[in-house]
């Protein structure tokens, strides 16, 4: 607390002594022209740094019992989700044009969520996203944008709801099959200077495969004050709680093989790792508890003209493992690994200056993670090391500043300009070595409209990215191949070319090229002795294209599609020795989605959406090993309907998902759940 006392009092003190520097926010333009893609995307006004930021409210992503964050970026062009089952995090489970958590940016209200990724390798869990306090998904895909650094893949931004001026408190709870049950509460008021949000959330589920059910609690609270004129002060906290099963492997060809349950791998879900003695395995019952708490402070003031904005952040995260042996039902391990200790602060700010829109900042993060404490260990069925360890907090630390300028050349034409310098220290010297970078990275953005319902725009960006923490200490306590380089970032030249067109009567068409050529691409393989191996890579490039239509047919009734192309390429990879493939990630070529909507004013919704994914190839194993698992393609058909039976204070809502009852899987070796039937009932005053 002391430390956040004197930051808060620091960034106060700088708002008031550094009013000469000319900086900026984002412009705001009175004629926005939303789309209309189910009334869920929202691209921003035309011919400004933030074009391809797509918003995506939630409002009817609620209705799917359990939603997350990822529910609501399930059906976007270029994005890519790869789930093991319900509710149950893992790695990767959201990729941005190929790329995972640990190379783009995850924000909540504009600050990292994204932590260390140790002990199980989560950056992000997702499955602590819910949705009853937010208000909108920000998307920005690519790093072109100075204001935000060591992204490759660009930034996902969760906004929370702000207090209303009407009291806002609703109850929502929902059923699924697999004996899942969701429960939703919100309260929001402003009265006078003061404003408050609340929210909570629990929900249960047996789960789909063999030892995987999930017990999740959340609860998150915000106080503003409004300040006088134009400005405000937040304080707010945001606590979840959550137990769950690790998937045991079912097959048919084991001695422990139970038909109740479809055939999956097995997963912890956990680290660090361990092995099994010969003949023992993981056990049903085995399961972890985790709790998390997220601290904000957040000021905003404009002074002297200039739009100002100081935030400090703070993200403490504790885990519980409790790990049983299969035949015996005997607990083998049990310990404490607390796999997140991350804070950080940011200042910027702004001012428009004539026809240039100038924003400039500094911030600072720095990733640590709690010491492990074995409460239990029973080497009876369990070998490798387990030595308590002590905390160690950042020992990764980015210091940054960018500056920016949008600047209206022609009524019809826009430059973006933009730099960013990151200081990144790696400071493990205990168990590896100090690294340290300082990268610039300039940008450059074309937005032009040649005729009047016609945006197009051209973006080159240097873009780069750090290790993560485990990426780091592996890289000096895993595997070492004589020829490996020296550890060093992820370097990236992006470009992007596209345009959106609106000359077709309630229409949205949306157009987009990219191309990514990825210096020093980081690659992490299991199977090699002690543990895994961490090696720079050569080469990687990464290529797509992408296709939006939006559309309103008539009245209330809506309809969207999208197509995603993307390939990816790899040179000078060290251990893929057989050549299994030049391709870095397991990446389907094709998908596309298309849904139409009918919605009322008074809240009747009804929605069809169908997403098609096509196969992949999947390298499994070691990299020296020539083997590979077919991930067939498939078709999602899912609906919902929702009906005002209370008008304006009371819903009934059901739907389907998977209706055509199609056997499929995100991640190789988990199959997903069949059809599923949900409903639900929602309470408003």
């Amino acid at each position: 607390m002391k430390k956040l006392r004197l930051l808060v009092f620091l960034l106060g003190i700088f708002g008031f002594i550094l009013p000469c520097v000319s900086l900026a926010d984002e412009e705001k333009k009175e004629d926005v022209d939303k789309s209309v893609k189910l009334e869920r995307i929202v691209v921003t006004s035309p011919r400004t740094d933030e074009e391809l930021k797509v918003e995506i409210p939630v409002v009817d992503s609620t209705y799917q019992v359990g939603a997350t964050v990822v529910d609501v970026l399930d059906s976007m062009s270029g994005i890519d989700i790869e789930r093991t089952s319900l509710g149950t995090p893992n790695n990767s489970m959201v990729k941005i044009r190929g790329l995972g958590e640990d190379r783009y940016i995850v924000n909540l209200d504009g600050r990292p969520l994204t932590g260390a990724g140790v002990y199980g390798g989560y950056y992000v869990d997702w499955s602590m996203l819910s949705l009853q306090d937010v208000e909108k998904i920000e998307v920005i895909k690519g790093a072109y944008l100075a204001e935000y650094g060591n992204t490759l893949g660009g930034v996902i931004n969760v906004v929370p709801k702000e207090p209303t001026e009407k009291l806002d408190l609703r109850i929502a709870a929902g059923v699924k099959e697999y004996d899942t049950y969701d429960v939703q509460a919100l309260v929001s008021k402003r009265t006078g200077p003061f404003g408050i949000v609340v929210g909570g959330g629990y929900q249960e589920s047996d789960g789909y495969l063999r030892n995987n059910y999930m017990e999740r609690k959340d609860i998150s609270a915000s106080l503003s004050y409004y300040l006088p004129g134009e400005g405000k002060i937040k304080i707010g906290v945001r606590y979840n709680e959550g137990e769950y099963g690790m998937i045991v492997e079912n097959m048919k060809d084991s001695a422990n093989y139970d038909s109740s349950y479809p055939e999956s791998e097995g997963d912890t879900l956990i680290g660090p790792g361990f092995w099994w003695q010969w003949g023992r395995s993981l056990g049903d019952g085995s399961y972890y508890q985790k709790e998390r708490y997220e601290w904000d402070v957040v000021l905003e003031k404009n002074l002297f003209g200039i739009d100002w904005e100081a935030r400090y952040y703070l993200n403490d995260e504790d885990r519980t493992d409790y790990v049983y042996e299969e035949t015996s039902g005997v607990l083998a391990m049990k310990r404490d690994a607390p796999p997140d200790y991350s804070w950080g602060w940011g200042f910027k700010g702004g001012k428009v200056v004539s026809n240039h829109t100038l924003k400039a900042g500094v911030e600072g993060n720095y990733l640590g993670y709690g010491g492990i404490t074995y409460k239990h260990v029973d080497k009876t069925y369990l070998g490798g090391w387990f030595e308590d360890s002590e905390d160690k907090h950042e020992l990764s630390k980015v210091n940054s500043a960018f500056i920016q300028d949008r600047w209206s050349m022609l009524s019809n034409l826009d430059v973006y300009l933009g730099l960013r310098v990151d200081d990144y220290k790696g400071d493990d010297t205990k168990d590896c070595k100090a690294v340290e970078d300082t990268p610039l990275s300039p940008k450059f953005g074309l937005f032009y409209s040649p005729i009047t319902d016609l945006e197009t725009f051209i973006t080159v960006a240097r873009a780069v990215n750090f290790p993560t923490l485990p990426k780091y200490y592996w890289y000096y306590n895993g595997y070492q191949p004589p020829d490996r380089k020296a550890l060093t970032f992820e370097d990236s030249m992006q470009y992007e070319i596209g345009g959106i067109y609106k000359g077709i009567r309630d229409t949205s068409i949306s157009a987009k090229v990219y191309h990514y050529d990825i210096d020093d691409y980081l690659r992490w393989i299991f199977g090699y002795k002690p543990s895994r191996v961490v090696y720079n890579i050569d080469n990687v490039k990464l290529t797509g294209f992408e296709l939006d239509i939006d559309s309103k047919l008539f009245n209330n009734v809506y309809a969207f599609a999208n197509y995603t192309y993307q390939i990816t390429d790899k040179e000078g990879d060290i251990l893929d020795k057989s050549n299994i493939s030049d391709e870095i990630s397991e990446l389907p070529e094709h998908k596309f989605n298309v849904g139409i909507q009918y919605k009322r004013d008074d809240g009747a919704l009804a929605r069809l959406t169908l997403k098609w994914v096509d196969s992949r190839e999947v390298p499994i194993g070691a990299a020296n090993k020539a083997d590979t698992g077919e991930m067939d393609s498939y078709s999602l058909l899912n609906c919902i309907i929702k009906y005002p039976v209370i008008k304006d204070h009371g819903y009934l809502y059901a739907g389907c998902e998977n209706i055509l009852d199609e056997e499929y899987e995100e991640s190789y070796g988990y199959p997903m759940p069949d059809r599923m039937f949900y409903g639900g009932i929602e309470v408003r005053f």
